[in-house]
């Protein structure tokens, strides 16, 4: 019966785990890709420069009625200010403004790389729905740990299988990719608890 649920635990929560982890050590990257997409707004000449209240208000200039949200300063010496505003129609946008006080360029923050590896890793693009599905497969995944720990779980036979396989056994266990797959998963489910 445990060997059951965990073997349809595992077949439920495989293919979300496996698209979880790719987009999640994607994410991971998000300052790196972040800076990729707006490498176009960096290393500009720098013989003037502006204030930062100069910078936020040509942004808001070029944006008429636009409310300022936030000011995220130059990373270097000829790196573009990044001056996040919300529109009058509601949408949000990072405008680029270089040292001397131009507007560069502006996007959505909601069309970026790592905003869409957000969206995949917490509702796989599905919405309401789709976060639902992925806390599903979250309580899954601990019933899988519960039951594989239940079922590997060494009855009386010291730390052999535990921390390494027994390859000493007969059977099923000496060919060791059952013993290998045990040890394993023990150790991937004290790491992921």
């Amino acid at each position: 019966m445990i060997w059951r649920w965990h073997f349809y635990a595992g077949l439920f929560v495989l293919p979300f785990i496996l698209v979880l982890s790719v987009t999640g050590a994607a994410y991971l990257f998000k300052p790196q890709l972040d800076r990729w997409e707006e490498r176009a707004w960096r290393g500009l000449p720098a013989e003037v420069s502006v204030s930062p209240d100069a910078q936020l208000a040509s942004a808001l200039a070029a944006n008429p009625g636009a409310s300022f949200r936030f000011f995220r300063l130059p990373e270097a010496p000829g790196d573009a200010a990044v001056v996040n505003i919300a529109r009058i129609d509601g949408s949000i946008r990072d405008v680029a403004v270089g040292p001397d006080g131009k507007v560069l360029g502006a996007s959505n923050p909601e069309e970026r790389i790592s905003a869409w590896l957000s969206s995949v890793h917490s509702s796989l693009l599905l919405g309401r729905a789709g976060r639902i599905v992925v806390e599903l497969a979250a309580s899954w995944t601990i019933v899988m740990i519960l039951t594989g720990l239940y079922l590997w779980w060494p009855r009386g036979r010291g730390p052999a299988g535990i921390v390494w396989p027994r390859f000493s056994l007969g059977g099923r266990a000496r060919c060791g990719t059952f013993m290998l797959w045990s040890a394993f998963g023990c150790l991937v489910s004290l790491s992921s608890s």
